[in-house]
């Protein structure tokens, strides 16, 4: 029997008419068959206009520059530095429309970041061949972003049977801190609070794709990562939106303090436009973290107190869309584009509170 506030979201979310969103309720949601066959969802939510966008714009272009060796220097990364044209763009976009099948250029994609998995388990993008060659497993801090995103996305395009995924995760693992984070083993950015969060939000990320057969295998690391992750982020409330112009995380506890949250978004994370704590939020959910860790509990209550009559949860400030169309041409195309939809945030908010009272919760880690 599903949580009063989620059935009241599916009840929502059943008559909402954006594919992707009804996909990722059935597939996510008590009462799947409110949302139809999951199958037929996919079907719908593969032919969708922007899922179609995304991979004549954003994925063809770039396996076609990647096949021809048109690529050189960081924009031959799949984390690449041009946003209009890198994959992970495209692969981010596609996942949040709910599309997981690989198609031609998306196939080609995966493989090459498949053959970029080092003996020692790290991935290396293109332009980092040499200095992956030359880099041991012991000084290999600098591919941690690269692996954690690697492995995401392998995992939920259906390549996570793959040895070489597998690799990289018990990598991964080995790299994680005693406290549970993850931080590079030489910082090039003196901000390190936003690093350490970075990295180590990027792991959660891999993590929450992890298949349920694997998490035996990794109970431990996702234990202390559920405890680290809970720590670091939304340590104040006070934004009825859930949606913030600066990162709300605390500092890192092993390296150079800031005394309270970072007032603006770093050029590091520019590229996310705009702050989404109820992402944050969601990911907390998804790897087992303490539904009562004081960071959490209050958001959690905000959630519980704003539903509304209809079983949605709704932005506030609508032109925050508009903010997010205006600063990028593709910005429609961005997983960020969906974010900002009250049918998304609703979906957010039902997937919260599901995790958060059907799952026991993580035990933190000492």
């Amino acid at each position: 029997m599903s949580h009063p506030a989620v059935a009241s979201a599916v009840e929502y979310l059943a008559q909402c008419g954006v594919p992707s969103v009804r996909l990722h309720a059935a597939r996510s949601l008590s009462s799947a068959r409110r949302f139809g066959l999951v199958r037929a969802l996919r079907d719908e939510a593969e032919r969708d206009m922007f899922a179609r966008d995304v991979r004549d714009l954003f994925l063809l272009p770039y396996a076609e520059a990647r096949r021809t060796a048109r690529l050189r220097g960081r924009a031959s990364g799949v984390l690449g530095s041009s946003l209009s044209s890198n994959a992970s763009v495209a692969m981010n976009a596609l996942l949040a429309r709910g599309c997981h099948e690989p198609n031609e250029s998306l196939r080609f994609i995966l493989g090459d970041m498949l053959n970029r998995v080092h003996d020692d388990g790290f991935c290396y993008e293109p332009h980092q061949e040499d200095e992956a060659r030359r880099a041991a497993s012991r000084g290999a801090g600098a591919f941690l972003l690269v692996t954690a995103a690697y492995v995401r996305f392998l995992i939920a395009f259906g390549q996570g049977r793959d040895p070489r995924v597998r690799r990289a995760l018990d990598w991964l693992v080995s790299r994680q801190d005693r406290d549970g984070a993850w931080r590079a083993s030489a910082p090039d950015d003196l901000r390190g609070d936003v690093e350490s969060y970075l990295l180590t939000r990027a792991v959660a990320e891999a993590f929450a794709e992890l298949p349920v057969q694997s998490m035996r295998r990794y109970a431990a690391a996702r234990r202390r990562l559920a405890s680290a992750w809970a720590n670091r982020i939304l340590p104040t409330f006070g934004d009825p939106d859930a949606v913030l112009t600066h990162l709300n995380i605390t500092s890192d506890p092993q390296g150079p303090g800031h005394g309270g949250p970072l007032e603006e978004i770093p050029s590091r994370v520019a590229d996310r436009l705009l702050y989404f704590a109820l992402e944050d939020l969601w990911l907390a959910a998804k790897v087992g973290a303490a539904p009562d860790h004081p960071h959490l509990a209050p958001w959690l209550e905000w959630l519980r107190d704003s539903q509304l009559a209809d079983g949605s949860w709704r932005l506030g400030d609508p032109s925050l869309r508009e903010r997010l169309l205006i600063s990028d041409p593709n910005g429609r195309l961005r997983a960020e584009a969906l974010f900002l939809t009250d049918e998304w945030i609703t979906l957010r908010g039902a997937q919260i509170m599901q995790l958060v009272t059907r799952r026991p919760a993580v035990v933190p880690a000492s």
